[in-house]
């Protein structure tokens, strides 16, 4: 019986050590799930804010990248393109001309021109020459009937030209006087005015671009006169090319001197130039597609600019109406803005 008793209180003193020592271990396992879960969940959060995170930036990035190339580019027909005059042509290289302007008028050659008199004293019998008239050299212009041997004689040109002035007329009398001036118009002189500043810049042989309103010529320096009046410039002369006879003395000139040739490896037209989003830019056309490509400039001379980047050889960038491509991108871009 003692040993029935003794096993029995035994048996509860170890159910009651037990007990607390299970509910500790039910507790513990309990929390490290609840943790577990707690950082599964934390995780499954941050993985999907991280992905979502990265799929908008990411759709971000092609929204804009989309965007950003619908309004750099447009597409136009090859009939719309002939149809508006849009012209491309091919970059390369070139040579960059800086240039010094200088302002004058067109004049006769004065070592052309050639005054024609009468041998001896007498009076005209015939003239056979009127203002305006171009002559060749060796042709009559009057017949004149010598005071002296009343024998008759005839005056002829020794130079081929235009009659500028006549002091003949049938029946008055051959003296001193010059009867007729005559000089070619085919060379005509451009005399350009050169100031002090631009002095020790020209000399003789340079080249110079003549314009005339109407059209340019290309010429050269032929001499550089000192002016009498103690004007404070001094005169270029350039030899110019009227056998057109197209130009007349007195017309009013621009000349471009040449001071320095610069080579550079890639150059276009300065007039390709456009401005779009504070950026100069060219418009680059292939096959129907024209786009806008930011470039990087160095020299110019006024007509070509140096492209440093932006730009390869070979490459065809619009010249002529390139307005009409900028308008259009920049209508695109107002579109899909809205």
């Amino acid at each position: 019986m003692k040993n029935v008793n003794f096993l029995f209180i035994l048996a509860s003193i170890c159910a009651l050590i037990s007990g607390p020592i299970q509910a500790v271990q039910d507790n513990h396992a309990h929390e490290e799930n609840v943790e577990h879960q707690d950082h599964e969940e934390t995780g499954e959060h941050a993985d999907s804010e991280e992905h979502t995170e990265t799929g908008e930036h990411e759709a971000g990035d092609e929204h804009a990248d989309h965007e950003e190339s619908e309004n750099a580019h447009v597409e136009i027909s090859a009939s719309m393109v002939e149809q508006t005059g849009i012209r491309s042509r091919e970059a390369r290289g070139g040579t960059l001309v800086r240039t010094l302007v200088s302002y004058g008028r067109l004049t006769l050659d004065p070592d052309s021109i050639v005054h024609i008199r009468a041998r001896f004293p007498g009076q005209i019998v015939n003239v056979n020459a009127g203002l305006g008239d171009s002559v060749e050299a060796g042709d009559r212009l009057i017949t004149v009937e010598s005071n002296d041997s009343l024998q008759t004689y005839t005056v002829t040109t020794p130079t081929s030209g235009t009659v500028l002035e006549r002091n003949a007329n049938l029946g008055g009398v051959a003296m001193e006087q010059a009867l007729f001036t005559i000089a070619p118009l085919d060379i005509l002189l451009a005399e350009l005015k050169i100031f002090p500043g631009q002095r020790q810049q020209v000399a003789p042989g340079q080249m110079v671009r003549i314009d005339t309103g109407d059209t340019q010529i290309e010429a050269s320096i032929r001499d550089i006169l000192p002016q009498g009046d103690d004007s404070p410039y001094v005169i270029a002369r350039v030899q110019i090319d009227n056998s057109d006879g197209l130009l007349a003395p007195g017309r009013l000139v621009t000349g471009h001197i040449v001071v320095e040739r610069m080579e550079a490896p890639l150059v276009i037209e300065r007039r390709a130039l456009q401005s779009l989003d504070n950026s100069q830019v060219v418009f680059i056309h292939e096959g129907n597609a024209f786009e806008a490509r930011p470039v990087e400039l160095g020299l110019t001379d006024g007509e070509f600019v140096e492209v440093l980047s932006g730009l390869r050889a070979g490459e065809r960038y619009v010249v002529d109406n390139s307005y009409l491509i900028k308008a259009d991108i920049e209508k695109s871009g107002a579109e899909h803005a809205h």
